[in-house]
């Protein structure tokens, strides 16, 4: 008697096992998506205005009808994408990272996902992206203080010197 109630145990745990890995992969799908939807919407406007990249990311972010999924999608790659363009020092890229570092933390935190996992649903190299990101952290970019310059009569925003 003793080990059929012990067989049931186990199965009822391996089902509940189951369940909870197909709970975290639809999750992760719904994730996954969201960020590639950001990236087809927003990753356009980096080349020519970081400032317009991080405004799209924040208007889909923001958006009406988002489930949280979608919200740290959007977020974590406003993240990623912002750490594309500091490796290659597009102006005002620190701070996006910083923006949306602390904005997909807060929403990861909330849903309770491991680095690990979220990296995995933006492709690249997790093991870089998640060192980058510690780093970040440990160290926090300051904002540049910035100036409006108009040469010819074209004026565009600046760091102050």
């Amino acid at each position: 008697m003793s080990l059929s109630f012990s067989v049931m145990a186990d199965e009822n745990n391996l089902t509940r096992s189951q369940d909870q890995k197909t709970g975290q992969d639809q999750s992760l799908a719904k994730i996954s998506t969201a960020a590639a939807f950001a990236q087809s919407q927003c990753f356009k406007e980096m080349y020519r205005d970081t400032n317009a990249y991080a405004q799209c990311l924040r208007n889909l972010r923001d958006a009406t009808g988002k489930t949280a999924y979608e919200r740290l999608g959007t977020a974590y790659f406003g993240f990623v994408g912002a750490l594309s363009y500091m490796r290659v020092g597009h102006l005002n890229s620190e701070q996006i990272a910083s923006e949306f570092l602390i904005d997909f933390r807060v929403r990861q935190k909330k849903i309770g996902l491991s680095d690990a996992a979220l990296c995995s649903t933006v492709p690249g190299d997790c093991t870089v992206r998640i060192a980058q990101t510690k780093a970040i952290e440990a160290a926090p970019v300051k904002a540049k203080a910035m100036q409006m310059r108009c040469v010819g009569g074209i004026c565009k925003l600046t760091p102050q010197e």
